[in-house]
């Protein structure tokens, strides 16, 4: 990998690397580009696509309708609330 590629990807990434990480991460990223490679040369023309290695089924239940809280009780474990609300903190003026 080239040094220039490498600052392309840590500036896309908005990090700065000092050259002693450069150079390990140069490293680093041509032995994973070195694994991509050999993975590219394996035959997979008859392979179906695996998007799931097993069954996924959604399991589903009942909605069950049940009593709702009260205001007194919602609010039973918080100082903060306000006419009924939860309150948060301030965002800026």
């Amino acid at each position: 990998m080239k040094n220039n590629e490498l600052e392309r990807i840590a500036s896309a990434a908005c990090i700065d690397l000092t050259e002693n990480e450069k150079k390990g991460l140069e490293e680093d990223m041509e032995n994973i580009l070195d694994w991509f490679s050999q993975l590219d040369k394996i035959d997979t023309k008859d392979v179906e696509p695996a998007f799931h290695p097993i069954d996924i089924k959604n399991e589903m239940r009942e909605d069950v309708v049940e009593e709702c809280l009260d205001n007194e009780d919602v609010f039973l474990n918080t100082e903060n609330y306000e006419d009924g609300f939860f309150k948060g903190p301030s965002i800026g003026d």
